[in-house]
């Protein structure tokens, strides 16, 4: 049976604002964090995930702290933004309203403690490694992520899906105020338009804004949220 479009409660749209312009501080926090560890440039002279990876080996114990410690303060903070969004789509729809809750909890759950700390903890060992034995330093390290880090990538990935899914699904079929189009505030559309920055090349900024992607795919979803939270509220109200 098709779910019918239920109002039960008045949305506080001050407050939804305010929640969506916490989670967009959170998210910037995120990002410098990524650029922190994504500004370099890679050694060309490696094939394969040896070359992918090469840029971290240059990059400093105390930027590789600060990327850490700004991904673990930021998470928890751009999550909030999503709460944001979950009040707007709980009038609509108990059912998506709850799922996107289960994703914005995974998100909060693997992504700052787990996810970005795990990740700059993985650059870190295979640097070490590097200096200790440059033969084995790869392997041993693809061994460690695979065997702690990886779980959690997984984890966050599926919370991640469930999240952009419902998004885009509760928005494109109407159980929200925003404009049917406003699906396109989706992470999924703004992680894939920041990955298109690869295609620039071997360059600091480029890689930067790859590394930030996730995190730019997060931005641009609070902030399309937030530039049409006057519109949602005309939507609402004219119903």
């Amino acid at each position: 049976m098709k779910e019918e479009i239920k109002f039960k409660e008045d949305i506080d749209w001050s407050k939804v604002s305010l929640l969506i312009k916490i989670g967009l501080i959170g998210a910037f926090i995120i990002l410098i964090g990524d650029f922190l560890m994504g500004w370099g440039v890679r050694d060309e002279s490696l094939s394969g995930i040896e070359g992918q990876v090469s840029q971290y080996l240059a990059i400093s114990d105390s930027r590789m702290f600060w990327s850490s410690f700004l991904g673990l303060l930021g998470v928890p903070i751009a999550a909030v933004g999503h709460f944001g969004v979950y009040k707007l789509l709980k009038p609509y729809s108990q059912k998506y309203a709850k799922l996107y809750a289960l994703g914005g909890f995974g998100f909060l759950t693997f992504g700052g403690a787990g996810v970005h700390v795990s990740s700059v903890e993985s650059a870190f060992f295979y640097k070490y490694m590097t200096a200790a034995d440059p033969n084995t330093a790869l392997a041993t390290s693809m061994k460690f992520v695979s065997y702690f880090p990886l779980p959690i990538y997984i984890a966050l990935l599926v919370c991640w899906i469930i999240l952009v899914y419902v998004h885009i699904r509760a928005v494109a079929k109407g159980f929200s105020p925003y404009p049917r189009w406003c699906w396109v505030f989706s992470m999924l559309v703004g992680t894939l338009l920041a990955s298109l920055f690869s295609i620039f090349g071997n360059h600091a900024i480029a890689n930067a804004i790859k590394v930030g992607a996730f995190s730019l795919g997060n931005i641009w979803t609070l902030t399309g949220h937030l530039l049409m939270l006057g519109r949602a509220k005309e939507n609402y109200e004219g119903i």
